[in-house]
């Protein structure tokens, strides 16, 4: 870990490049890109598009791509798996490489492009308003929707699905608490904002994973914020507060049905042996990529792929091959359009290779961040705001990985660029810090 961390840090080779500090331009649009992904669906794509653009244009002009962050050569190998997988694999008939490819292309894209750049402190928080405001919004909106639309969940126009939504929340919940470690009372009143929305999201989602992610976070944040102000024992008072917290909430009117989804998968899934509906069947989806990876076992199938590679045909033939009976097995296997668990749909859709990538860019991103947001009051307030955005949004993509593919779609897409605008912040602020 402290190789990866001497690697990751002050120390890598890029660390010797000069700083490249976002323009006006590409500062306005990135706000603008983080601002509508979870409300409008073609404005997100027009930004991403005029954010590459315009990070192109300056870089001629300057003759200067800027400084790569710590994290960037495990992004440039799942864009090149991203390109490859689908060009390999016995599917190449069935998916074209445009559709399977566009979606990462621009995700991972857009992310390079930020973590190549560097932010001042205002900027930062011109960011961190964008991510919380169109959080906020969007919430607002789904509920106004949803009382038009009479459907069982809220959801966000951009996003969608219920627990991509939720996901997204989790991006605004890192964001928020991040937000409480800044010296503006409007940023900290922002912050604030934020994390009230995303947990007033979080339980008519009834996403189990979106919010035992969040405690997860809640947690983490808090201590984080509460360090350098009470002492250990009243940090994790404090920590265990938000436990208490939380059971309160869920014996309110407003979380009931959040609380019978929870009593229901609880009382009646695999704890007691009558079903699996706890873990909604994310280990047989699981099973059944362990079935099938094989058959493009080093760089998979390509994006978007999951449900034709494990499609149930495709499983009994590989049964067949063994000798063994698909009928008498098929309780074990799930079939969906992913695989529920960022592991699992990355071994079927990028392979092995894919899959040992992303856990090395997940440990890079933690060595990155986790010893500046938990250090003492020693560390400068703009290096500890970056790193804990960078911790506690790692740190939701990892834990909510294990019950949702979360570098997928706009979730995934924000969640990658706040990475990236953490470590240019970080970079920076280390800079100012070292300037006579």
């Amino acid at each position: 870990m402290e190789i990866i961390r001497k690697h990751a840090g002050r120390e890598g080779a890029s660390a010797k490049l000069p700083l490249r500090t976002a323009s006006t331009t590409e500062l306005v649009i990135l706000a603008l890109l983080l601002f509508v992904l979870p409300i409008f669906e073609a404005p997100k794509n027009i930004f991403s598009g005029l954010l590459i653009i315009a990070y192109l244009v300056r870089t001629a002009m300057l003759c200067d791509f800027g400084r790569a962050s710590p994290f960037e050569i495990p992004i440039w190998v799942l864009l090149a798996l991203t390109l490859v997988a689908p060009l390999t694999s016995e599917y190449a008939a069935q998916l074209g490489l445009l559709e399977s490819a566009q979606w990462w292309l621009v995700i991972g894209l857009t992310a390079i492009v930020a973590g190549r750049l560097a932010y001042t402190p205002a900027q930062v928080r011109i960011l961190l308003a964008a991510v919380i405001i169109g959080g906020v919004w969007a919430v607002v909106d789904s509920f106004w929707v949803w009382s038009q639309n009479g459907k069982t969940y809220p959801e966000f126009r951009s996003v969608g699905h219920v627990n991509h939504s939720a996901l997204y929340m989790l991006n605004v919940l890192a964001a928020g608490f991040a937000a409480l470690l800044s010296d503006k009372r409007w940023v900290q009143a922002l912050g604030v904002a934020g994390i009230v929305a995303a947990f007033a999201y979080f339980f008519p989602s009834r996403s189990l994973v979106a919010m035992a992610s969040a405690l997860v976070v809640t947690t983490l944040g808090l201590i984080i914020v509460l360090k350098d102000r009470f002492s250990t024992r009243a940090i994790w008072g404090s920590a265990f507060a938000v436990l208490i917290a939380f059971m309160a909430l869920l014996a309110t009117p407003p979380a009931a049905e959040f609380r019978n989804e929870l009593v229901t998968r609880i009382t009646t899934g695999g704890f007691f042996g009558e079903g699996d509906t706890f873990l909604s069947h994310r280990d047989s989806l699981f099973f059944t990529a362990l079935e099938v990876y094989d058959r493009n076992p080093l760089f998979g199938t390509g994006l978007r792929s999951f449900h034709i590679a494990t499609d149930p045909e495709v499983v009994r033939a590989e049964l067949e091959a063994e000798g063994r009976d698909f009928d008498a097995e098929a309780d074990r296997f799930f079939w969906s359009s992913h695989g529920h668990n960022l592991w699992t749909t990355t071994l079927i859709e990028r392979g092995l290779v894919g899959v040992v990538t992303v856990t090395v860019f997940l440990v890079m991103v933690f060595a990155v961040f986790t010893r500046p947001a938990f250090a003492g009051a020693g560390v400068p307030s703009d290096q500890k705001l970056a790193a804990t955005l960078g911790f506690l949004t790692v740190t939701y993509i990892t834990f909510a990985g294990l019950g949702q593919t979360t570098t997928y779609v706009e979730h995934g897409q924000t969640g990658m660029i706040l990475l990236s605008v953490a470590w240019g912040a970080l970079a920076a602020a280390r800079a100012d810090a070292t300037t006579p």
